[in-house]
């Protein structure tokens, strides 16, 4: 075949087309450049994926806030007033309730939920980054956001015209915290005060199986089995000698807020009629402020001496003092030097006498610890708390039935409870063997006062209709115990 291209003409290959193979250079740079580029978009693929994860709200992890980038507002963090608020990805949940009043005011409540942090609640309400950061700003030092639990309510009230007028958060009926505008439209917080609502009550009703459920049954707590057990200690005992149709008497204050029962308040008077120990009655007396009151017979003299043998209203002792306890945690044999009285959490825990406060803190297996040093070389012991009384410090003195702390599980417990303990000498003892015996008698100039408030609390007592038992005559009062010189104990707590 002839070569019809001119002399001296380069000779070169074709371009490729469909249809014209390549050469095998061309096939494996080809194969090489494809690679790269399948590479590089696989590479952009996961980027994406790592950014839309990292930005996906709350369920993704936090990461660290770039320097001159948003910085997110989490449980603890205190952010500067211009720094930006990054909201949630995603819709806010709906609010659990919307009011409306007649000038355009639109209030919102929403619950904390699952939220990861204060600012992410707050956004999730519907609040906007430079809102979120005036709350958390107007509420800084007032509002522990460390404590934020999922069933706490966020309420947002919003102006007509749709601006943030006020903000409340509530922890519970009694911890309502709100950040609310001034005249110069700034939003500043404070923790309210919330009026709480007292009524006498006058209950009574008869034992059938036990004393807790005969309380419970007349629309009373179980917990104050320990107001009996306390009061009437000495004289007889709730173990042994409780038996199937005894009747009680009780005249208690029920505490609320706006309708909602909240706890029970004082105790006025209370009767039990023991088929075995004859009728004992017992009531509440203040010398001064009712805070500063006790129980007393109807000679006027208290129902125990110096000491509060429990110092809490409390469902039952869970364990007695006992050198030779089996630990139910570690499952050996150890000494339980005090007594544990199983409660509610939160349910207020008292000092039991006059005395300084030496210890207030966490203390390995004790949990939340309070220790009071009294006179005569007694100490008190108070573990498991779950909080202090606001403003416990060591070095402050308190008085007997001050509120210093509340009943928890902390530290090792396997579940809600006190565990007093009562040392003397550097030794443990038993509090229900050491802390018993009669009080102290009115004064000559209290007596007249108190015969008042007992003749006026005993026909109220009379006036609640039970069926009364056929009663033994009362137990005569016990000979006061002295302590032992010598009271024995190990130096392990609990």
């Amino acid at each position: 075949m002839a070569d019809d291209t001119p002399p001296g003409t380069p000779t070169h290959r074709p371009l490729p087309q469909v249809g014209i193979p390549l050469l095998r250079d061309d096939v494996e740079r080809t194969r090489q450049q494809r690679n790269l580029l399948l590479g590089l978009g696989a590479a952009g693929v996961a980027v994406v994926l790592a950014i839309t994860w990292l930005t996906a709200g709350d369920d993704a992890e936090v990461s660290a806030p770039v320097e001159g980038g948003p910085v997110p507002i989490e449980v603890g963090y205190t952010p500067p007033l211009d720094a930006p608020v990054t909201p949630d990805a995603g819709p806010p949940p709906a609010p659990v309730e919307v009011t409306h009043d007649e000038g355009g005011r639109v209030r919102t409540t929403h619950l904390f939920g699952t939220a990861r942090g204060f600012g992410a609640a707050l956004t999730a309400a519907g609040l906007s980054g430079a809102e979120a950061e005036a709350v958390v700003a107007a509420l800084d030092g007032v509002l522990d956001f460390r404590r934020c639990q999922p069933d706490d309510e966020l309420v947002v009230e919003r102006a007509g015209d749709g601006t943030l007028d006020r903000f409340e958060y509530r922890a519970s009926l009694t911890q309502v915290y709100e950040a609310s505008r001034d005249e110069m439209g700034a939003l500043h917080g404070r923790e309210m005060e919330i009026p709480v609502q007292r009524e006498r009550l006058a209950r009574g009703g008869t034992v059938a199986s036990s004393l807790g459920t005969a309380l419970e049954r007349a629309g009373l707590g179980r917990s104050l089995v320990g107001t009996f057990v306390d009061t009437f200690e000495g004289r007889m005992n709730f173990d042994t000698d409780t038996r199937s149709g005894d009747a009680f008497r009780v005249l208690i204050d029920s505490e609320s807020i706006d309708g909602t029962f909240l706890r029970w308040g004082t105790v006025h008077a209370i009767e039990y009629r023991s088929a075995r120990r004859g009728t004992l009655r017992a009531f509440w007396f203040a010398r001064g402020g009712e805070d500063e009151g006790e129980f007393h017979d109807e000679t006027g003299r208290a129902m125990h001496g110096g000491w509060l043998r429990t110092p809490l209203r409390f469902d039952h002792i869970s364990s007695p003092f006992n050198p030779r306890r089996m630990h139910p945690v570690l499952r050996r044999l150890m000494p339980h030097n005090g007594i544990d009285f199983a409660a509610g959490t939160g349910t207020p825990v008292w000092a039991a006498a006059d005395g300084e406060v030496t210890f207030v803190g966490e203390r390995g297996p004790n949990g939340n610890l309070v220790s009071i040093r009294h006179e005569g070389g007694w100490e008190t012991a108070y573990a498991h708390l779950s909080r202090f009384a606001s403003g416990l410090r060591a070095g402050a003195h308190v008085e007997q039935r001050d509120v210093i702390g509340y009943v928890g599980s902390t530290g090792r417990s396997t579940g809600p409870h006190l565990h007093f303990g009562l040392r003397r000498g550097g030794r443990w003892v038993d509090p229900a063997s050491q802390l018993n015996g009669p009080g102290r008698p009115l004064p000559a100039s209290l007596m007249t006062r108190f015969r008042s408030v007992m003749s006026e609390l005993g026909a109220e007592l009379d006036a609640i209709a039970v069926e009364l038992p056929a009663t033994a005559p009362a137990a005569a009062e016990p000979a006061p115990e002295e302590p032992p010189d010598e009271p024995m104990g190990e130096e392990a707590f609990d």
